[in-house]
C-alpha cells in the first residue's frame, strides 16, 4: 500500500513536471510563429 502510494505521489509529479514543460514548449512555439508572421508581413509590405 504505501508503495503505491510513492507511486501515485511521482506520478502526479511527473505529470505536473510535464505539463509545465509542454505548456513552456507551446507558448516559446506560439511567440515564434507570430515572430515569423510578422516577419513576412513586413516583407510582404516592401
Amino acid at each position: 500500500m504505501i508503495s503505491f502510494l510513492t507511486y501515485e505521489a511521482y506520478l502526479s509529479e511527473f505529470l505536473i513536471l510535464t505539463s509545465f514543460v509542454l505548456l513552456i514548449f507551446i507558448s516559446i512555439a506560439v511567440i515564434y510563429i507570430s515572430y515569423v508572421s510578422w516577419k513576412d508581413k513586413k516583407r510582404l509590405k516592401r
